[in-house]
């Protein structure tokens, strides 16, 4: 088959191999039924891969003999669907402990950290101390006059008494100066991550394994890896295609701060065999500030050796088991958007990146952190990892700690950008078991906007399938070609192992930093990496550790097989000896450097000054340094960042934008792309970031192709001038195919002038009925068995948390929900996350003995019809909240009613006899969640039929139209125009818009609520 045609065939026709997969949470008793409907679920919403993460909630022993039934159940049931099984190595995360087995059977694989004491002395000062914890292992001291002096080593100058717990440390000062002495010892890891706790049979031990053991990682891997292979290895590389490993460390992500770095017994001697020197007296700068060449080589080195542990001894032990059983090997790393995060969590991310068979990332938050200037680095970093690596596919988990709010045309932006930027194995962040015991806010972070997939993108609302089609589209295209850029940007890690100020927790320092000092590397590389993307100019990010692998010759640099003829290198002044010797190629080969803010000085891993192109400008903008070299140079940080008419987008666009354009695109702002290659095929990604329409126009070529990936037809495209104009709706994404054959498909064709603007008046049918959402007040228990008695002064809930000693494990206590009733419902559901609460009282009556299940927003929900027990005025509803019996992240059980009523606040009111074309949470359902159907009718002439060829309304909502019964099709985002030529008739047709909206009203807080529906009457309109 031609290559082109079979590119296209594979768009058209949605090949199942390259459908989005599902990070599947198993959180509670899993039941065979269930584990079964779930799964199907996943397919009729083109869903074919999916990762079985076992988290807090589950009470199955994780690894245990229950726990294996039910993923052999599963592994049976996914070859019966025609589905991937994927293993997640871990419970809960990060990766490496097997639920904390490894720990606590073997704690001499326990991570162990260097801690740094920074204390002032002053002259004659005498210094006695007692350290609690870990062992003491050496003590420096620096004038605090002049630290570029270097620091004096005193480790045998201090009297340590090593106690049963910690030691004493006695010193002092006899200088006539006022000194810093660094106390530096040896601590294990003293915090407890998610992989240890939580579970009903969770270790709850503290630390981390450490990723610098060789047998500490093989234990790991015989608790897991081992165990799978026992149980279901004989369907590895089949059914079974892989391992997903998650947040992978130099350390644990949860005790690294700038006072403390990753350590173990062996590091010293590892050291001295790779360096030939002791680092002993540059133990203190590994975690505070270093000012001396001599310090930045230490902690050069330092970093780059625990990366080559951690990556040896971890990743490729993993790796290599992975080859040999016939898995592919994946998963991400954590933080890769900031340098001084990265290294902390990966110390050099492409190096680990490189050796998994399918390299991922993850955009988390992404609801939220979309605009921030750094979004798109984790992207642009697995695009390039595709590119030097010759990786097809890359993973990009997403959408979670979002997604309560999180619509389908935000999911297709974040979609959009890291798809543009190089990820085509979009995972669903993602698809949770049951949905209870605090699942309603991300507990992590208390974000109201967090926590599970409420939102469009959980698998049990029935229009995920067509998103996944659109991603589906997109992702076969993707890894069907190659990367095409000639644009490279180095990624200066290295400046960052020497000059990060050691002084702020990670999180903090995430947080702050373009204002600390070693922001100014974040700063740098994540504005050029913005300018260049709004520039439209196709470019990868790649490693100061990789500059060896690159040649030059005739004004070309070749890294990894492919070809480039510019490299952008930000903050070079601290560079490692390879990173001079690849600006030597490149300058005596002629291919184009462009210098960001500083020139070479430091070579780090030799500690001497160089400065082969003399001293950096001063002056500000772009200066020629010599022939194709050039130095940009942009000092206010606040003029480099996104929103803020980035300098480096100007100077760049002087120096390299001229010629470098993605097929010469114009446009009108926000519009990215992605070059990407098939033999002589050229292929473009165009998306528009912006919420509003876009125009562009293209150098047009015969045989040009523009493809859309929402509905998998061709759009028309026409030549003028020798170019094309392009429409783009908001966050619409095309595909511009140059140099393919002709395909048979539709033509997508749009709306134009209105012929009949409906009237807003509608009749609004509630599927299933209303919702009002149960607030809870908090009562502590008491009963006499016959009722339960409600103390006279209620507490309030906050975010769902019961108060104080009230959440701790076998507490109990009462949940009081008061409200109004204007009008007795017919209907009145009770419906609750699970029947684990024991007893519910309706205005004093008992009603909990008829439970029956009601699936809703989870397979343990269960509902009882209170309608009986309801009165005119006042009404409470009472339950008794049951705690669970272990350790785990909690919250009062979440409640709804829902019936034939409307609501105002917390009053029950009589449905309305009429609507209008608005949204339904203006009109007495601020709650609801489901479909609401919009009934309209259209009276129409002969002469309006013949021309009438869409109808459009305005919603933000999953919307499906039905025209005198027939569906014209479901639009997932704007604009909601359904072709219905062929289905109107002269006379009365009925218009029914069926929006379906998820849980995000019902689980907002009060006064953010969402509008959901329609915002506005339809229209009937030509086609343009």
């Amino acid at each position: 088959m031609n290559t082109n045609n079979e590119l296209l065939k594979g768009f058209f026709e949605l090949d199942r191999d390259y459908r989005p997969a599902a990070m599947w949470f198993w959180n509670d008793v899993l039941v065979e039924s269930e584990l079964t409907a779930q799964m199907e679920s996943f397919k009729e919403q083109g869903i074919i891969d999916f990762f079985v993460n076992h988290v807090w909630g589950a009470t199955d022993e994780y690894l245990g003999e229950r726990y294996f039934e039910m993923v052999r159940y599963v592994l049976e049931e996914a070859k019966r669907l025609d589905l991937h099984f994927w293993i997640y190595d871990e419970f809960n995360w990060p990766s490496g402990v097997a639920g904390g087995l490894v720990i606590k059977n073997h704690p001499e694989t326990k991570a162990k950290m260097i801690q740094d004491d920074k204390i002032q002395l002053f002259p004659r000062e005498k210094l006695i101390k007692k350290y609690i914890d870990g062992k003491f292992e050496s003590a420096s001291f620096v004038w605090r006059t002049s630290p570029q002096d270097g620091a004096t080593d005193v480790s045998d100058k201090v009297t340590v008494e090593q106690a049963e717990n910690g030691f004493w440390i006695s010193y002092e000062n006899d200088s006539c100066d006022t000194i810093y002495l660094h106390v530096v010892s040896v601590q294990l890891q003293n915090r407890i991550v998610p992989a240890c706790q939580w579970g009903k049979y969770s270790t709850e031990e503290y630390g981390f394994v450490d990723n610098f053991d060789e047998r500490a990682i093989r234990l790991f891997m015989d608790y897991t890896h081992e165990k799978y292979k026992e149980v279901i290895g004989d369907e590895f590389g089949k059914t079974v295609k892989g391992i997903f490993t998650d947040e992978i460390c130099v350390s644990s992500h949860l005790d690294m701060s700038g006072k403390r770095v990753p350590w173990n017994d062996a590091f010293k001697d590892n050291f001295r065999k790779k360096y030939g020197y002791d680092i002993t007296p540059f133990l203190h700068v590994l975690a505070a500030k270093a000012y001396t060449p001599q310090e930045k080589k230490a902690r050069f080195d330092y970093w780059r050796l625990a990366t080559e542990l951690a990556t040896n001894n971890h990743l490729k032990q993993v790796r290599a088991w992975c080859d040999k059983e016939n898995l592919l090997y994946t998963g991400h790393l954590c933080l890769e958007e900031s340098l001084i995060c990265t290294m902390y969590q990966s110390g050099d991310i492409f190096d680990m990146l490189e050796v998994m068979s399918l390299p991922g990332i993850d955009t988390i938050f992404s609801r939220d952190w979309i605009e921030d200037e750094d979004f798109d680095l984790a992207g642009k970093t697995i695009g390039s990892v595709s590119r030097f690596f010759n990786r097809d596919r890359t993973l990009c988990e997403t959408y979670t700690i979002s997604t309560n709010k999180l619509r389908f045309d935000e999911m297709q932006r974040i979609a959009n950008r890291v798809l543009v930027l190089g990820a085509n194995m979009i995972q669903y962040m993602g698809a949770i078991y049951a949905n209870h015991n605090g699942r309603r806010y991300d507990w992590l972070t208390d974000n109201p906007n967090g926590g599970p997939s409420f939102g469009d993108n959980n698998t049990i609302f029935e229009h995920l399938g067509k998103f996944s089609d659109y991603v589906s589209r997109i992702q076969y295209v993707s890894a069907k070609t190659k990367p095409a850029g000639k644009v490279l940007l180095m990624s200066n890690q290295a400046g960052v192992f020497a000059n990060y100020d050691g002084q702020a927790e990670m999180r903090r320092a995430y947080a702050q930093r373009y204002k600390r000092e070693d922001g100014r590397f974040d700063a740098n590389r994540n504005s050029l990496v913005t300018a260049l993307l709004e520039l439209n100019i196709e470019y990868y990010l790649f490693g100061d550790n990789m500059a060896d692998r690159m040649t030059a010759e005739n004004g070309v640099a070749t890294l990894c097989g492919g070809k480039y003829d510019t490299v952008i290198l930000p903050n070079v002044g601290d560079a490692p000896r390879k990173v001079y010797d690849m600006i030597d190629r490149l300058r005596k080969a002629g291919v184009k450097i462009i210098f960001a803010d500083e020139l070479p000085e430091l070579v780090l891993d030799e500690a001497v000054y160089e400065a082969p192109l003399g001293k950096a400008p001063e002056s500000e903008g772009i200066t020629m340094l010599e022939d194709n070299v050039y130095f940009l140079r942009v000092s206010d940080v606040e003029s480099k960042r996104r929103g803020k008419n980035c300098r480096y987008k100007e100077l760049l666009e002087e120096v390299v934008g001229k010629g470098r354009r993605t097929l010469d695109i114009k446009h009108n702002g926000n519009i990215y792309t992605g070059l990407r290659k098939r033999e002589d095929t050229t292929v473009v990604l165009m998306c528009n970031d912006a919420n509003e329409e876009r125009e562009a126009s293209i150098i047009y070529n015969e045989g040009m192709l523009l493809l859309d990936p929402a509905t998998g037809n061709k759009v028309e495209l026409k030549g003028i001038g020798g170019r094309s104009d392009i429409h783009f709706d908001a966050h619409q994404m095309y595909i511009l195919v140059d140099g393919a054959e002709a395909a048979e498909s539709k033509v997508d064709k749009r709306a134009g002038e209105t012929i009949l603007q409906l009237a807003p008046e509608c009749e609004i049918e509630l599927e299933k009925g209303n919702v009002m959402t149960v607030e809870w007040q908090f009562a502590p228990y008491d009963t006499d068995g016959e009722s339960l008695k409600v103390a006279d002064e209620l507490m309030p809930l906050v975010r769902d948390s019961l108060p104080g000693k009230y959440a701790e494990m076998n507490v109990k206590g009462l949940l009081v929900f008061d409200f109004e009733v204007e009008h007795l419902p017919e209907t009145a559901l009770f419906i609750v996350d699970s029947a684990d609460i024991f007893r519910c009282e309706v205005n004093g009556v008992r009603v909990d003995d008829v439970w029956k299940p009601y699936r809703f927003w989870g397979p343990r929900n269960h509902a009882v019809d209170i309608a009986a027990q309801l009165k005119l005025g006042k009404n409470r509803l009472v339950v008794a909240n049951k705690v669970p019996d272990y350790n785990i992240p909690y919250k009062a059980a979440f409640g709804l009613i829902r019936g034939d009523f409307e609501i105002c606040g917390k009053t029950m009111l009589k449905r309305r006899s009429s609507y209008v074309a608005a949204p339904v949470n203006g009109q007495g359902c601020m709650d609801f969640c489901g479909s609401a159907n919009y009934r309209f009718t259209a009276e129409l002439t002969a002469e309006e039929v013949a021309e009438a060829a869409f109808v459009s309304v305005e919603t933000r909502d999953a919307t499906e139209l039905f025209v005198n019964g027939v569906s014209a099709g479901v639009r997932l985002w704007a604009p909601h125009s359904f072709n219905v030529e062929g289905m109107l008739k002269e006379g009365r047709n009925e218009l029914v818009f069926r929006s379906t909206v998820p849980m995000w009203n019902m689980l907002c807080e009060c006064g953010e609520e969402m509008d959901i529906g329609l915002l506005g009457a339809p229209r009937i309109e030509k086609k343009r």
